[in-house]
């Protein structure tokens, strides 16, 4: 499987992206929760990864994106000032968590060790269905889901 369109910029794995998933899975239950959340219509919920010709709208204006590519470097994991301002005052804060763990790991363990443990993490322990990092609970098969991002 070629993952060099779900790496974004910010060092998070996008397969695992509520957005992507919505998108990908065509679930319209999740693109009106997510719509709703971020006040935009359930059809523009329309992702295929940070590096794809698809992406939210807030990825193709994300300063930390910008910030990324002017640095010419593959994400925030290559930079030596990680964690920086735009990463510690992002919005939102469970997404600094996340950020700060997906980082870290890759910077510990390597890329692909940390894609397929982004995986392993999100994906059901009952059903094996890949979930978004946020779920709490199976989409498929309703089992209650583990805090992921400690």
């Amino acid at each position: 499987m070629d993952n060099s369109k779900l790496l974004a910029h910010c060092g998070v794995y996008c397969g695992v992206c509520p957005y992507l998933i919505a998108y990908k899975n065509k679930d319209d239950r999740l693109k009106q929760k997510l719509a709703k959340s971020i006040g935009i219509k359930p059809e523009k919920i329309i992702c295929e990864g940070c590096n794809s010709d698809l992406t939210i709208f807030f990825c193709r204006v994300c300063k930390i994106k910008e910030c990324v590519q002017n640095k010419s470097i593959q994400s925030c994991a290559n930079c030596e000032e990680f964690p920086c301002d735009l990463i510690e005052r992002f919005p939102y804060k469970e997404f600094i968590k996340k950020v700060k763990w997906d980082v870290n790991y890759q910077k510990k363990f390597g890329k692909e060790q940390w894609i397929s443990k982004t995986i392993e993490l999100n994906t059901c322990p009952t059903c094996q269905t890949l979930q978004h990092w946020r779920a709490r609970i199976c989409k498929s098969c309703g089992t209650k889901l583990e805090e992921r991002y400690l």
